[in-house]
């Protein structure tokens, strides 16, 4: 059984519809990008497919009945997190509640964090606040990891960590990434395109 199955999906806001009739199989140890043009419903797809919003019409099944947050884990520019916790805080908040891959010192080391963990993450840079979010969801063991845009803000090493994190870690799982950036999705084995879900 797929890990998450889409059936005629929809969304609707007021008369603008943004997909329609999307049924779709997500198997476990595979990746997907949803492509498509900013504003083109990517992200608000990938929201439905995580159980964060609800569609207009169809419904999704997750495996086993599972709950969606047994399933996933997330990141988005759009994400908020508390802006006077230092960053360390966050993560030993953060894991409280997640079950980790690797120790807290670990992910430290391995994104490059230790000069910024006494930091409120209200002081850092647009670049280093996405890092964040990135890592705990990198570093989250979940089934199912989805992601938003997920180099936003990020340089040139940046974005060649993420793709390496994600070889290290995510290769046998299921991920989904919403994006229009190749440097984004590029160990993707399978494209959405969401003009195929337009109205016609």
């Amino acid at each position: 059984m797929p890990l998450i199955t889409c059936k005629n999906i929809a969304k609707r806001y007021i008369k603008e519809v943004l997909f329609r009739e999307f049924s779709f199989e997500f198997e476990s140890g595979n990746q997907y990008v949803i492509l498509g043009p900013n504003s083109s419903g990517k992200s608000t797809l990938l929201k439905i497919i995580g159980g964060v919003l609800a569609p207009t019409k169809g419904k999704v099944v997750f495996e086993n009945n599972s709950v969606p947050e047994e399933l996933f884990s997330f990141s988005s520019p759009e994400m908020h997190l508390l802006d006077d916790f230092t960053v360390q805080e966050t993560f030993e908040l953060h894991f409280q509640f997640k079950k980790p891959l690797i120790p807290l010192k670990e992910q430290w080391e391995l994104a490059n964090l230790n000069p910024f963990l006494a930091k409120k993450y209200s002081n850092l840079s647009s670049g280093l606040k996405n890092k964040v979010k990135l890592s705990l969801a990198l570093f989250t063991d979940a089934p199912a990891l989805l992601l938003d845009e997920p180099c936003t803000n990020f340089d040139e090493a940046n974005s060649n960590w993420y793709n390496e994190m994600i070889e290290r870690f995510w290769l046998k799982k299921l991920v989904v990434v919403a994006s229009n950036q190749e440097i984004e999705y590029k160990f993707c084995k399978e494209k959405i395109l969401l003009q195929h879900y337009k109205e016609n």
